[in-house]
């Protein structure tokens, strides 16, 4: 992977999205059995391990593009009067 070309979004499979999906609106319905909910609880989590790959993932990248300050650099406010700044 080149330093900037973003990393690839990993996504569950899509058979698991379909799975998934059906469970959340039986589960909506209140018509899920402890069976099915069991199933959700794991593909819910196997979601959520994703996104949080993904996330830590795109986050080391958007550190590698940006500029990094020198280490002995301190950082400065710097307050401008537009009035002076408009001469």
């Amino acid at each position: 992977m080149s330093k900037t070309t973003p990393p690839k979004i990993r996504i569950l499979a899509a058979a698991k999205q379909r799975r998934l999906d059906e469970l959340l609106e039986k589960n909506a319905d209140g018509t899920i059995t402890a069976k099915e909910k069991a199933k959700l609880e794991s593909l819910v989590s196997e979601a959520e391990a994703l996104m949080l790959a993904n996330a830590e993932r795109l986050a080391e990248f958007a550190r590698r593009q940006s500029p990094q300050p020198p280490t002995s650099a301190v950082p400065v406010t710097v307050w401008v009067n537009p009035q002076l700044a408009e001469r």
